[in-house]
């Protein structure tokens, strides 16, 4: 059943990220660089380029012609660009964005249980005591695709810990999340980021590391715990350009406080989709509400993010956790008011007969924060017929508005939401939820909640969009014919971020242009798996000692110039809060941390919060070339001890 089983443990609160935004090149689409910066700024030969610090395809800055320092001086000012698409119009802003300095962390501030359901009746039984406990957690953040890739900003975590005085409920370390049903439509006041919300899916694995101590979780036919929530409401420290180049004089950080909502349910061994919730769809494919205000990523019209209607038995029940906008306008008091809707029944259809399954009491939001945003009915007879239809719709219907999400007639989900391969490597093992176990990308569908087999599934086509550069990406290109369980197969010849999604129909087909499935509500409704494919450009065995060992060591070509060059400038000069452990620019203080460097790239960290870089972005060639130069370092360092040792001797 998933998360729609019990017991369930509702929480919500606050919590804080800090992403480094040098990398992020929202502002590719919309500015352009003038023709002259002063002698330290941009040369002129990059007149009309579009303003992109890094090439994600390579994995390297854009310096534009400029030293280092000019680059880091130049990017942490407001700068003038022309507008993409109004000669004359120009506009200020800052190149590395609202957080240069952000650490790509991401922690709990205040997150409490509100709620505990241990059954369909609401009643909490033995879990009362669970009420106000804390939930703390501190981890890393990270797009698959760094210029922006909405469908699978990936979420790792330590530890999570669920306390309450001095008993530890829960507490492990999950699978990675990836965030999905990215909503611009969250709040009908507020823009960007601000406005919009994402839905977050992990699983806990029972073990040694993993303490559970809940009644209902602790049983042997529970393997483990889902950990779903909901982010919302971003808000950074300042959004004022003058502010935030203040603090970036001062090398600080800006990051954004967030709202969450979320539920810890029982995972089973039956279980096989460990990302999402299944079920049935609920969608809306155009934005048709209108709002008083124009001042949301709408434009003044918005439609719901989708929301999953589950059945087992004589009880329906719906996870809308990000279903139904704020109307939060500024009232510390009142920060999560929901946008009205008038009456919302869930509504059970065949043809034109519509039976009322029950009203969701949306604008309660104690009461929703309380039930993790899942919502349980009782299926009358009515209902119960209509059902036994194998033709039966689920929808949401408003008193105002009428239908405002409707059953989709396919539910496509992967356990592979944000998957990585190397330039030349292999085209169907992918890098997913850690090196020791690559796993092919598959699909699975479901419909009228029922999972359709190979045999009786119609043919899936997949298509794939190249997603970079962001100014420029491509087109929608079907690419293969697959039934559920097939592993997709990708051209690894070429590096760079590419997004896949699925369809069964013509109705089904995304949109051809990469830039409008990347706005709502394609993002927000369709499935979609971010893969990147790491660049391998350049041969460095003539770097090594051993170009056939498993870990070469660098010889005496391998100096740090040709290290900084090709692996740590673009960590220097994009996520500056590396350099606060050792700057990377420097070759004595990169030497004294040589052996640290070797146990933090170690392919065995990179599901831990302390892998290096944190945003996993470094190609295995860079990789070995990296930790071919900290051998050498440490094997001239230990030769250089035994020299001085045997000269002491004699």
């Amino acid at each position: 059943m998933s998360l729609f089983d019990y017991p369930r443990i509702n929480f919500e609160g606050t919590v804080q990220l800090n992403p480094g935004t040098a990398n992020n090149d929202d502002y590719a689409q919309n500015y352009l660089l003038q023709d002259s910066y002063g002698p330290h700024g941009p040369t002129s030969d990059y007149k009309g380029h579009p303003l992109a610090l890094i090439k994600s395809k390579m994995v390297e800055p854009h310096r534009y012609g400029m030293s280092d320092a000019d680059f880091i001086a130049w990017v942490q000012k407001v700068q003038t660009f022309d507008v993409v698409g109004n000669p004359g119009k120009t506009a200020q802003t800052i190149p590395a964005e609202w957080n240069y300095y952000g650490d790509m962390g991401s922690q709990s501030l205040d997150i409490s249980v509100k709620g505990v359901q241990a059954g369909p009746d609401g009643s909490a039984g033995s879990l009362s005591s669970l009420v106000g406990a804390k939930l703390t957690f501190s981890g890393v953040i990270t797009d698959v695709n760094s210029e922006g890739s909405p469908p699978a900003t990936q979420f790792f975590f330590d530890q999570v810990t669920l306390q309450g005085g001095n008993t530890t409920y829960l507490s492990g370390t999950p699978s990675k999340g990836a965030c999905q049903w990215l909503n611009f439509y969250r709040n009908v006041n507020l823009t960007a980021d601000a406005g919009a919300g994402g839905y977050v899916y992990h699983v806990f694995r029972k073990g040694p590391n993993m303490t559970v101590n809940i009644p209902g979780l602790d049983t042997p036919d529970v393997v483990g715990v889902i950990f779903r929530y909901y982010l919302y409401r971003a808000i950074p420290n300042t959004k004022d350009n003058d502010a935030i180049a203040k603090l970036y004089t001062d090398g600080k950080t800006n990051p954004v406080t967030l709202r969450i909502a979320g539920t810890f349910a029982p995972l089973y061994a039956t279980e096989t989709i460990f990302t999402t919730p299944v079920g049935r769809l609920l969608v809306a494919n155009q934005a048709t509400i209108p709002t008083p205000s124009n001042h949301n990523n709408g434009g003044g019209k918005i439609a719901l993010a989708p929301g999953v209607v589950f059945q087992n038995g004589n009880v329906i029940s719906a996870d809308l956790v990000g279903t139904f906008p704020e109307n939060y306008a500024g009232d510390p008091k009142n920060p999560d008011p929901k946008f009205d809707f008038g009456p919302v029944s869930l509504v059970v259809s065949v043809g034109s007969s519509s039976v009322n399954v029950g009203p969701v009491p949306y604008t309660d939001v104690d009461r929703g924060n309380r039930q993790g945003w899942i919502f349980d009915f009782s299926a009358n007879a009515f209902v119960q017929s209509a059902l036994r239809n194998p033709d039966a719709v689920f929808s949401l219907s408003s008193d105002k508005y009428g239908n405002v999400l409707q059953e989709t007639s396919h539910y496509f989900v992967s356990n592979q939401q944000g998957i990585y391969t190397e330039q030349g490597g292999s085209g169907t093992q992918f890098l997913n939820q850690g090196y020791e176990k690559l796993e092919p990308a598959t699909v699975s569908v479901y419909q009228h909640g029922r999972k359709l087999g190979p045999q009786e599934c119609p043919p899936i086509t997949v298509w794939q969009y190249r997603s970079i550069p962001l100014e420029a990406p491509g087109d929608a290109d079907a690419i293969a014919k697959i039934k559920p369980g097939d592993p997709i197969k990708v051209d690894t010849s070429q590096p760079g971020d590419f997004l896949f999604t699925f369809s069964i129909d013509s109705q089904e087909e995304p949109p051809k242009s990469y830039l409008d499935f990347a706005n709502p509500p394609y993002i927000t409704n369709y499935p979609a798996i971010s893969l990147r494919i790491l660049p391998n450009t350049v041969d460095f065995r003539q770097y090594y000692v051993d170009p056939q060992a498993e870990e070469p060591i660098g010889n005496e070509r391998l100096t740090f110039d040709v290290v900084y060059h090709h692996v740590l400038r673009t960590y220097y000069l994009l996520y500056p809060a590396m350099n606060r452990i050792f700057a990377l620019n420097d070759e004595s203080a990169v030497e004294s941390k040589a052996q640290g460097i070797l146990q933090v790239t170690e392919t065995s960290q990179w599901m831990s919060t302390g892998y290096m870089p944190r945003t996993r972005d470094m190609s295995q060639s860079r990789r070995t070339l990296l930790r071919a130069w900290c051998r050498k370092v440490l094997l001239t360092e230990v030769a250089s001890q035994a020299s001085a040792k045997h000269s002491r001797k004699y």
